[in-house]
């Protein structure tokens, strides 16, 4: 079996060790003062709070409706109604 350099390295036992900078965190989820707001178009509820267990905050608020499915949906409905009238104003 090989030996292990005790020297530690290039850098030597004592040198610090360079560290980029701290990733900004950013969820893509609005908050208000603290508060999660749901992410569902055009909605402005709170999100459901997380669960006591642990786990990540929901996304969503409680309305039964918005969850991620019907806010692609949503999404896509209003890029196509945007579309539809820009080709209007154009024509």
């Amino acid at each position: 079996m090989g030996q292990r350099d005790a020297r530690g390295g290039q850098l030597g036992r004592h040198a610090e060790r360079p560290r980029p900078p701290p990733r900004p965190h950013h969820t893509g989820v609005v908050t208000v003062a603290g508060e999660k707001i749901c992410i569902y178009p055009g909605c402005e509820r709170p999100a459901v709070p997380p669960h006591p267990l642990g786990g990540p905050q929901p996304a969503f608020c409680e309305l039964e409706e918005h969850n991620a499915l019907t806010a692609h949906q949503e999404r896509q409905r209003l890029a196509s109604q945007s579309n539809e009238e820009e080709e209007r104003q154009r024509g």
